[in-house]
């Protein structure tokens, strides 16, 4: 959606990403926020065909017609806040103190930071500020993280130097898996988005109960590097407000052949990190079609 906007026009997209940086940092953050919120607003009325898409990837997690057409709005109106609240991350006043409630009932984070190799692994859901939140609370000392491509080099190294802001290495995703690898070798923590497929070669499975294609990568990574895969959540309870939610670290299990143990651990990050947006799916950003689910 908003990755292909002004994909024809790079010198304009460009300063236009650039143009919202420094409009969200000079305006106060109360008149943001409601602009963001009218902005969502207003896409979701314009928008029919993404609201048909958003209302067919919720079917399943909430089933009641009225409680899923307020749903879809809410995936607008929150998208809205998440991207005002990501332009205003290079500003640094992002977390706000307090405003962060961690729930860590296995002790992941009870040392800090948190000591790799490790695998942090959540969905397409506050990203960027989960990535600054891991950062600037001392959970981590960095994350090294695969980016998709614009397609715009100036664009792309823009991005990456943001993102290298709070605490986010990035690498493309045609070598990532190499990258990763050796970062996993060498200690480090990655972070990865699990409810996404971009490769069209993903397994069979289910996110919030919708059937869909699943990246093999988390499972593979694990496997091969020994390292366990924590499920994380960023989970907005207000306009100004987010509770962190750590899951149980997953580690392969003892199956007899290779495919068997990724398959399988595949399906229990999917699980876990489906049982966490069950408690708000609108905010899971579900505005594409998967081009790959059965």
């Amino acid at each position: 959606m908003a990755r292909d906007l002004l994909a024809g026009c790079p010198w304009l997209r460009r300063t236009s990403m650039r143009a919202v940086v420094l409009g969200a940092a000079a305006v106060p953050g109360c008149c943001g926020r409601a602009l963001a919120y009218g902005c969502g607003w207003l896409a979701w009325w314009c928008d029919a065909r993404g609201r048909r898409v958003v209302e067919r990837r919720l079917a399943r997690a909430v089933p009641a017609p009225d409680a899923r057409a307020r749903a879809v709005r809410r995936s607008y109106t929150d998208f809205a806040l998440t991207l005002f609240d990501a332009a205003r991350l290079p500003s640094r006043d992002w977390p706000r103190p307090g405003s962060i409630e961690i729930h860590d009932p296995h002790g992941v984070f009870r040392s800090r930071p948190l000591f790799g190799p490790a695998i942090l692994v959540s969905a397409h859901s506050h990203w960027d500020l989960l990535a600054a939140a891991l950062h600037r609370l001392g959970l981590t000392d960095g994350i090294l993280a695969p980016t998709l491509s614009y397609g715009d080099r100036k664009l792309d190294a823009w991005l990456a130097s943001q993102r290298h802001r709070w605490g986010c290495r990035t690498v493309a995703l045609e070598r990532a898996p190499l990258a990763l690898l050796r970062a996993l070798y060498d200690g480090q923590i990655i972070g990865l988005l699990i409810d996404r497929d971009y490769t069209g070669h993903g397994i069979a499975g289910r996110f919030l109960g919708q059937p869909t294609r699943l990246p093999s990568g988390p499972a593979a990574l694990a496997l091969q590097s020994g390292a366990p895969v924590i499920p994380l959540w960023l989970a907005r309870r207000s306009t100004t407000r987010f509770a962190l939610f750590v899951g149980q670290p997953l580690r392969p299990s003892p199956l007899a052949t290779r495919s068997a143990c990724i398959v399988d651990l595949t399906e229990r990050i999917a699980d876990a990190l489906s049982r966490m947006l069950a408690a708000a799916p609108a905010q899971w950003v579900a505005f594409h079609d998967d081009r790959y689910a059965h």
